[in-house]
């Protein structure tokens, strides 16, 4: 991985300043470089192999979406291939908002007028791929003190719950989230609904402190996803929301330790795929689908894969091809024809393999 960030790190910066991405003087260097970063990138795939399903499958997107880019460059098709130099940040994005982190100790530098021009979201991404954590978390924490960002967009936009992934699954530091969210919910142009939701965040963030470093790690992924032991959700409450988040760090911490039964792994993939799915799906790059589909090839025969596929089908079919499916593409309906099979052709599990783990 270090050889992958050192690759794209100083092409980041060319990308994002169009003048330079499409200097002819600066060609060999910049396909040079493409060239350095896509044997890295085939490097870090190779050796996902002896990593958990759903680190596999980000080293296979983030292999194929660098190949991607070399390949626009070369033809050459600057814009496309500057556009998606950029884009393969949302794959590192994703990856590095999984486990608990933290900042690199030499973080590329990106001119100001260039970052001003992005988005919240895009601005973050890059920040977050790059392992800019604590960076990232205080661009948030500007645009919730600005005046001019209403309380309601940051909301609807996705703002808070990428601060909240990134503040309690990446750095583990539900303090700075409570007092942040505190200083929020001060703003006098705050609406009551999201007053009320922020008021009950701050119950939730409390209550999952110890949590975030629980040595059970598999049960009390379990409990918090069933919102037990915590206080319970208010009625039209987004409460479950923290707890999805702090269910999530326990569970990548799971997979990533690799000790568990394929039957325990199947369970903490299906109670991924759920909070993902239900509450906290990344911006960066959704991954309830992969987690849901990982829980059945693992343990086919198991409850939890048997729980995966019915909410696979609902997850894929209903939102992406619509109420009947029409819209779904063929390779979508085969891959889900063949995780149906593989759970009826599975033969049943032994008592023991039913039993939670402890």
């Amino acid at each position: 991985m270090q050889s992958l960030f050192e690759g794209a790190a100083p092409l980041l910066p060319i990308a994002m300043d169009e003048a330079a991405w499409s200097d002819p003087g600066r060609r060999i260097e910049i396909q040079a470089a493409l060239d350095r970063l896509a044997e890295a990138g085939a490097l870090v795939q190779e050796h996902a192999v002896t990593h958990d399903l759903g680190f596999r499958a980000l080293s296979r997107s983030l292999a194929l979406d660098i190949t991607g880019v070399r390949e626009l460059y070369a033809q050459p098709d600057f814009e496309g291939s500057r556009s998606a130099m950029i884009e393969v940040t949302n794959t590192c994005a994703a990856c590095h908002a999984r486990l608990p982190g933290s900042p690199t100790s030499a973080p590329p530098q990106f001119p100001q007028a260039v970052m001003n021009g992005l988005s919240l979201h895009e601005q973050n991404q890059v920040w977050v791929a790059t392992r800019n954590f604590d960076r990232a978390m205080a661009v948030w924490e500007a645009a919730f003190a600005d005046e001019m960002q209403a309380p309601g967009h940051l909301d609807m936009e996705g703002y808070l719950l990428d601060y909240m992934t990134i503040g309690l699954r990446v750095r583990q530091n539900p303090a700075r989230v409570r007092n942040t969210l505190a200083s929020f919910a001060r703003r006098p142009d705050m609406p009551i609904y999201l007053g009320r939701h922020l008021a009950r965040w701050d119950l939730a963030l409390a209550a999952i402190e110890t949590d975030l470093t629980s040595a059970a790690v598999l049960p009390r992924a379990r409990a918090l996803a069933a919102a037990e032991d915590v206080p319970r959700p208010a009625l039209l409450g987004r409460e479950q929301t923290v707890y999805d988040l702090a269910a999530s760090s326990l569970l990548f911490r799971f997979i990533e330790a690799g000790e568990g039964t394929p039957e325990q792994l199947s369970e903490a993939y299906y109670l991924l795929g759920v909070v993902e799915a239900r509450s906290v799906d990344s911006y960066w790059l959704p991954q309830a689908e992969s987690h849901l589909e990982a829980a059945i090839r693992l343990a086919p025969a198991s409850p939890s894969a048997a729980a995966a596929y019915a909410l696979l089908e609902e997850y894929v079919v209903v939102g992406f091809g619509g109420a009947n499916g029409d819209g779904l593409p063929d390779d979508a309906w085969e891959k889900l024809r063949e995780l149906a099979q593989r759970i009826e052709e599975s033969p049943s599990p032994s008592p023991a393999e039913n039993t939670p783990a402890p």
